[in-house]
């Protein structure tokens, strides 16, 4: 038979156990929280960043049938514009970067090492 004292020891230690694995998971509990707030965050900002681009960038017609065929006319020939403006431009910045990689200069002193 165990005494009374032995009793209380177990109950106490088992208590104590509970206690650190509740502290245990409530500490892990947090941590994910906060990393969650975290992404929350970054996620608002790139969603901001989106929300800017597509207000600012290329405007289009709620209802084209509602308004003048040639209004519609000019806006579409206005995108069409300015995205033939984005491509041209981005071709010539491939065309600069392929220049650049092209007419790199070799210096035969990097490769002396292959001589020996």
């Amino acid at each position: 038979m165990i005494a009374w004292w032995g009793w209380l020891l177990i109950w106490v230690g088992l208590v104590l156990l509970l206690l650190g694995v509740v502290a245990l998971l409530g500490w892990r509990l947090v941590k994910r929280f906060f990393a969650l707030l975290d992404d929350l965050m970054a996620l608002t900002d790139k969603a901001a960043i989106l929300d800017a681009v597509t207000q600012s960038d290329d405007p289009r017609p709620a209802n084209a049938i509602a308004e003048d065929a040639a209004v519609v006319r000019e806006r579409f020939g206005a995108r069409m514009e300015r995205r033939a403006n984005r491509k041209a431009v981005r071709r010539q910045a491939r065309i600069q970067r392929a220049k650049m990689i092209t007419t790199a200069e070799v210096n035969p002193a990097d490769y002396s090492f292959l001589k020996e």
